[in-house]
């Protein structure tokens, strides 16, 4: 086999650009590499698509592990081929140990293939110095990016794992923003509620920095519509501004604490972007809230509210990453539909 240079530039561009996504990805904690980024957009877009014309919550499911795993095998295939490409671009880059003849192209790709892996069969050997010097690297090199997928592929089912656990906290509080609100008020005082919110408060800027350090965490669907995150922040976020809205004889300490919470909700929301989650065209409509009227420390009216939801920008965003996810907005309200 003859050398080709070229293939040995392209192969060392290859494996750049697989190392680069691979720390990006796994170390960076703030955002995921281009490729990380691209493949779950694409593969999320396709699925989500799928799932608009037919609706099928188990498919979607399957999407977070789907393209964790599909990422790895991306990170894996990319450093074969580039190893590959280099190891091709000498004819003594890969020789048999035993009869010292120029490997073959397939036999080179075995060698790149057990040397990355660190199994080492040693039926072929790299061939002058420097290829056994990149025989080195190249087996460093695929020991490093196994161990860094193994413990963030770990990492990020953890993470999924807080990320249900949250969300069915959030409904123990209350099925719809009116449950949340008629449940937790304590007469007006809302000492209830915040006492909840103040506990869940850390939990939830450590799973917002989660987010950001794990962005395939948006792709983790839950079938479950009371173990759906993004259903229960929105419903949490409208429970919280209603209150603090429609309630003006709060007390004091109980209002700050709103206020902190809600400012926590929109700290997890600024993570939105790394899932390519951006405001909706349009306001998302909010359902009549006449049965708020039964709430005697509710003192706006039903319109005055819905109003008032409406002129928050953060809404369009919600509607978004509700709707991102798979459900449509009007599951926030449909137990007040059925109980009211």
């Amino acid at each position: 086999m003859s050398g080709q240079p070229l293939l040995g530039i392209i192969g060392v561009v290859i494996i750049t650009l697989a190392n680069y996504d691979a720390v990006r990805t796994t170390l960076s904690a703030s955002n995921a590499g281009p490729i990380t980024k691209q493949l779950g957009r694409m593969v999320w877009a396709l699925l989500l698509g799928i799932h608009r014309l037919r609706s099928n919550h188990n498919m979607l499911k399957i999407a977070g592990p789907g393209i964790t795993l599909l990422l790895l095998l991306c990170w894996i295939a990319m450093e074969w081929l580039g190893w590959f490409l280099l190891f091709c671009s000498a004819s003594d880059a890969v020789v048999n140990s035993t009869t010292s003849v120029s490997a073959t192209l397939v036999e080179r790709a075995y060698f790149v293939g057990y040397t990355i892996t660190t199994l080492g069969y040693g039926d072929f050997a790299p061939g002058a110095a420097l290829w056994q010097l990149l025989a080195i690297v190249a087996a460093i090199n695929g020991f490093f990016v196994l161990t860094l997928s193994v413990t963030y592929i770990l990492s990020v089912v953890s993470a999924a794992s807080e990320t249900r656990q949250m969300a069915q906290a959030i409904n123990a509080m209350g099925e719809t923003p009116y449950r949340i609100i008629e449940v937790n008020a304590d007469g007006g005082s809302f000492e209830s509620l915040a006492q909840q919110m103040q506990s869940l408060n850390l939990t939830l800027l450590g799973l917002a920095q989660k987010h950001l350090a794990y962005p395939l965490l948006h792709y983790y669907h839950s079938a479950e519509e009371d173990s759906v995150l993004p259903l229960a922040l929105a419903k949490l976020d409208q429970a919280l501004t209603i209150a603090l809205f429609a309630c003006p004889n709060m007390p004091s300490t109980s209002r700050t604490q709103l206020q902190v919470s809600q400012k926590t909700l929109t700290k997890f929301q600024d993570t939105l972007k790394n899932a390519f989650v951006y405001p909706s065209p349009q306001a998302p409509e909010i359902p009549d809230l006449e049965h708020y009227k039964q709430l005697p420390f509710c003192h706006e009216s039903p319109t005055a509210i819905a109003s008032y939801l409406q002129s928050l920008d953060r809404q369009r965003l919600l509607k978004a990453y509700v709707e991102k996810d798979g459900w449509e907005w009007s599951c926030l309200w449909s137990h007040d539909k059925k109980n009211n």
